[in-house]
């Protein structure tokens, strides 16, 4: 019997310390690290205009209700509030402590201390007021008192049009200023991360000008200037006396940061070039909610602008992902990149707004997930930036090497011949070094082409060329001319050993057998011209048409032969 009584009595304990928590008296003494909403009172007058004696008289009353959240949370669009909540100071001496409002969109606070049934403090606060009017240079609204002994009640009426969200910290001086520490790094470092990559595509546009790098620095400007706009950095440093922008700032920069990440997602991506119908449809959505957006500005309907814009934020990262997808299953190179810095941004961006719609808990994480989501968002986005730029030049290098070369044979052209032996060529006029070139043809071409067909010719071509590439010696460089010409370039070689060269060539050639589509082996021959130079005064291009002359002769000769002037 003794057992089951402890049981049962465990039981209770167990079940009353489960039960939300009604709202005590704070310790003025103690240190409050985390948000004090478990410890207020709320009431929800149905006159909007009641006044501190009107909350006073319903706390009596028992009017007043209990709260279980730490973080007091009613969504957008709340009708104006009051919250109570009891100090209790057993100390002789008055101690100073500090209401923290840790939102910065906030519309109007008005917060009453009253001692012994008697106003001892108030503060009129708010972004709908000039931002010098705070008592505190914070970016949140701060109340500071010096709560005398015995209880003292605090009253707070809070009115937002913005999502009234309500983290509230009972803190120390010394304890805002540590935190305010603390969050100042976590800040300068995801501002400066932003700032160094704006600049770095910004100057990644004005070198190669490629808009996906504007597109990029604009998308990533527009996250800055939007955190800063809800995290309460703009108002204090950017905007101070302009409450009218502050009261827009969310909703407008909130649009301007999903446009600018679909008008660099549609780029990025080629939607318009490979899902035509897709981009359409993208563009007309833009343009539908910031129509809307413009409506409910030009009617003054700020809780309507920002519906708008957070419907839209949750459009924008649902269609971020399904393009990531559809483009990597289209093939992209670079949507696996931009997938996975989607699916980061979206997630925090998804867990912010949820938690400032009060759907989820919100806390420290989930605040500042969007912050976490864009930072790996931006160093994704990076990397597959890097990477376009990286395959990009690669392609650009591939198609600058595939111009300069003859597509049938796999040698040089004119044109890249002359890329190559313009330096060797000038090298060797200041070392006035010997310099030999070969102009080669085969023999009866036109007559092969005529009786076995082109494509055989085509085979001649190729078997020619592979042939020259495997006798050629390192450092000397081979070229199709021209039909069936081909020229080398011999740098550092005198005329003899560019006619014994030749020569070897002229019978490694001789070797070679064709089959015909008859089952017919059909042997090659080529003529040869060799001409040399160690003359600064003679120009590359009168080399080579030396050894064209000297090509003409062997083909008067008879062809089959290698033919040079040995007065050079």
């Amino acid at each position: 019997m003794k057992q089951f009584c402890i049981f049962i009595f465990l039981i209770y304990i167990f079940i009353f310390n489960s039960l939300p928590a009604s709202a005590d008296t704070i310790d003025v003494a103690r240190e409050y690290k985390k948000t004090i909403g478990q410890h207020m009172q709320v009431y929800r007058s149905k006159d909007v205009q009641s006044s501190m004696n009107d909350a006073l008289k319903a706390l009596r009353n028992g009017d007043f209700s209990t709260t279980n959240p730490s973080v007091i949370n009613f969504g957008i669009g709340s009708k104006p509030v009051w919250l109570a909540l009891q100090v209790k100071n057993s100390d002789n001496s008055a101690i100073h402590r500090n209401l923290l409002f840790a939102t910065a969109w906030l519309d109007k606070i008005d917060v009453y201390f009253l001692h012994n049934n008697r106003l001892a403090n108030s503060y009129h606060v708010g972004d709908s007021l000039v931002f010098s009017e705070r008592p505190q240079n914070h970016r949140f609204f701060v109340t500071g008192h010096d709560f005398e002994y015995g209880e003292t009640t605090v009253l707070i009426r809070v009115e937002s049009a913005d999502p009234m969200v309500l983290p509230i910290y009972f803190m120390s001086t010394e304890n805002i200023a540590a935190r305010n520490t603390l969050q100042g790094y976590s800040y300068g470092f995801l501002y400066g991360v932003i700032l160094a990559l704006i600049a770095y595509n910004l100057m990644l546009y004005i070198g190669l000008w490629q808009s996906p790098y504007l597109l990029y620095s604009i998308y990533l400007l527009c996250f800055l200037s939007m955190n800063m706009a809800y995290t309460g950095h703009g108002y204090q440093w950017l905007w101070p006396e302009s409450p009218q922008w502050q009261l827009w700032s969310n909703p407008i920069l909130i649009m301007a940061y999903s446009v600018s990440g679909l008008a660099f997602a549609l780029q990025f991506l080629s939607i318009k070039i490979c899902l035509p119908r897709i981009y359409r449809i993208v563009i007309t959505s833009c343009l539908s909610f910031v129509a809307l957006l413009l409506l409910c500005i030009m009617t003054n309907s700020s809780a309507t602008a920002l519906f708008t814009s957070f419907t839209f934020v949750f459009f924008f990262s649902s269609l971020m992902i399904i393009l990531g997808i559809i483009s990597l299953r289209a093939g992209n190179k670079f949507a696996k990149y931009f997938l996975l810095a989607s699916i980061s941004a979206v997630c925090g961006a998804a867990i912010t707004t949820a938690s400032v719609w009060g759907l989820i808990p919100f806390n420290v994480f989930t605040y500042r997930a969007v912050d976490i989501g864009m930072m790996a968002d931006a160093i994704l986005l990076a990397l597959a930036i890097a990477e376009r730029f990286k395959i990009s030049q690669s392609e650009k290098l591939i198609a600058e090497k595939m111009a300069g070369i003859d597509s049938l044979t796999n040698l040089n052209n004119r044109r890249s011949f002359y890329k190559f032996v313009k330096p060797i060529w000038a090298l060797g006029l200041r070392s006035k070094s010997h310099t030999s070139a070969i102009m080669m043809d085969i023999d009866n071409f036109k007559l092969l082409n005529d009786n076995y067909g082109h494509a055989l010719g085509d085979r001649v071509l190729v078997c020619l060329a592979e042939t020259l590439q495997k006798e050629a010696r390192t450092g000397d460089i081979l070229a199709r001319w021209g039909g069936e010409e081909f020229l080398i370039f011999l740098p550092e070689t005198k005329l003899t050993d560019a006619a014994a060269i030749a020569d070897r060539l002229r019978k490694r050639i001789s070797t070679i057998q064709v089959m015909t589509e008859n089952d017919e082996k059909l042997s090659l021959t080529a003529s040869f011209g060799v001409a040399h130079t160690h003359n600064p005064n003679v120009s590359l291009d009168e080399l080579i048409c030396l050894a064209d002359q000297q090509l003409y002769i062997a083909k008067k000769q008879g062809r089959n032969c290698v033919c040079f002037d040995q007065s050079n």
